[in-house]
């Protein structure tokens, strides 16, 4: 059974360091009496962090602006330059890497196509990917607060940061109980952060997108597959095992889907055999219309091609009751759509769902949610890997409050220690 736990004055002083420097991420240029007022922290409280992080670098000061009599006062933005992060988003058949500064500007970015990476493959890659993507920006090792690592889920993490994937075990060959926070972090010497891909997107269209000032919203993700992320009051809500809101396996009742044995391990009718994409593209292939990598649906969208369009017709059939469940369950502002399909096709199965789903609502709703296109596209979960070091080192989250809810107390002085989650 949990502990209640109470704080004191060393967590409550973190706390405020990181609610100051969220503002000014969240609402920046911003005067140190803007600051005050939108914290309800005192004036001296304020000038004593904003002088701190001035001297960690990573706040600038920047224009002056009038307010009211007296001299103009100084606006503070966040240092561009003041942290770097790392991404990598790995998927049976790619991994992606990019290299953000602080602002979520990405520096610098590099893609691989793959086919089921072993272990020993796949992470001799990522480690060449993120030195690669280091040395290209010239940064060296200490100015990276850490590099984030994203998975397809669900994902079992165990007490010793090993990852199994606890649906398909066969989806990664190999991949059982491979300590990967541990293999790279041994071999960058950085922190390392674990994360599903669906959830690390969610992270980051909160943190850099259009979900920044949305608290509650939903993240349909497309990948190889389907997944989904839940952002609940501004923070990621991962469930009891880390996998809330995966959608993709959602047993369905659908007698046609006879071919989906030759592409996935468990051929039993899910939600995300409708979004499967190497299914599409064997059946594509199939036509006469040999396609092996997302982009290329784009191309055929502006086409019309007959076959696509029944897809995403059908895709939104069978997507449209899991969106009134999460409606009605969740409640959010926002349900968004991101990840590798191209912006045409999600925005094409948005209108289908916005001309399917009034009509099988029952009564009268106050309000329901906005359907949006993620920010990100295509390098969501990258993106969104790479702000989990930001995120855990920067973050006022209810739980850095608490005497056991981080050990790492200065953050975000520094990055944190290397953990699994």
């Amino acid at each position: 059974m949990p502990m209640l736990t109470g704080t004191n004055l060393k967590y409550t002083k973190a706390h405020n360091v990181r609610t100051v420097l969220e503002t000014i991420r969240l609402f920046g240029p911003l005067s140190r009496g803007d600051i005050a007022q939108r914290t309800e922290l005192t004036a001296q409280t304020v000038s004593n962090i904003t002088r701190q992080l001035i001297q960690k670098d990573l706040v600038l000061e920047a224009d002056r602006r009038q307010e009211g009599r007296g001299a103009p006062a100084t606006r503070l933005v966040l240092n561009p330059n003041g942290a770097f992060s790392i991404g990598l988003d790995l998927d049976k058949d790619h991994l992606t890497g990019i290299l953000v500064d602080f602002t979520g500007n990405v520096r610098q970015h590099i893609g691989h196509d793959l086919h089921f990476p072993s272990p020993e493959e796949a992470i001799d890659l990522m480690a060449t990917t993120a030195q690669t993507l280091m040395s290209r920006e010239g940064l060296l090792a200490d100015q990276i607060w850490g590099v984030g690592v994203g998975f397809p889920g669900p994902l079992g993490v165990s007490e010793g940061s090993y990852v199994t994937n606890v649906v398909n075990p066969q989806a990664f060959p190999g991949w059982n109980n491979i300590p990967v926070v541990d293999i790279l972090g041994e071999r960058l010497e950085l922190p390392i952060y674990l994360e599903n891909n669906a959830t690390a997107a969610a992270v980051g269209e909160r943190w850099y997108g259009r979900g920044r000032h949305i608290h509650t919203f939903f993240y349909m993700f497309f990948g190889a597959g389907l997944g989904g992320g839940l952002i609940v009051n501004g923070h990621p809500f991962e469930g009891n095992t880390g996998n809330a809101g995966e959608l993709g396996y959602f047993p369905v009742n659908d007698d046609t889907l006879t071919d989906a044995a030759d592409d996935l391990i468990d051929p039993r009718p899910h939600l995300g055999v409708y979004f499967n994409l190497p299914r599409l593209f064997r059946q594509l292939t199939e036509q006469g219309i040999p396609v092996d990598h997302a982009d290329a649906l784009a191309p055929l969208f502006e086409q019309q091609n007959p076959f696509l369009l029944d897809w995403i017709d059908n895709g939104a059939t069978h997507l449209a009751p899991l969106i009134l469940a999460i409606e009605y369950l969740i409640d959010p502002e926002a349900i968004f759509f991101g990840g590798r399909l191209p912006d045409e096709i999600l925005t094409a199965l948005l209108m289908r769902l916005e001309e399917k789903l009034p009509a099988m609502r029952i009564g009268d709703k106050p309000a329901s949610p906005q359907l949006c296109i993620a920010t990100a596209g295509s390098d969501a979960a990258a993106l969104g890997v790479a702000t989990l070091p930001f995120y855990a080192s920067l973050a006022p989250t209810p739980r850095r409050l608490m005497k056991n809810g981080d050990k790492d107390t200065d953050a975000p002085l520094k990055p944190t220690s290397r953990r699994k989650r």
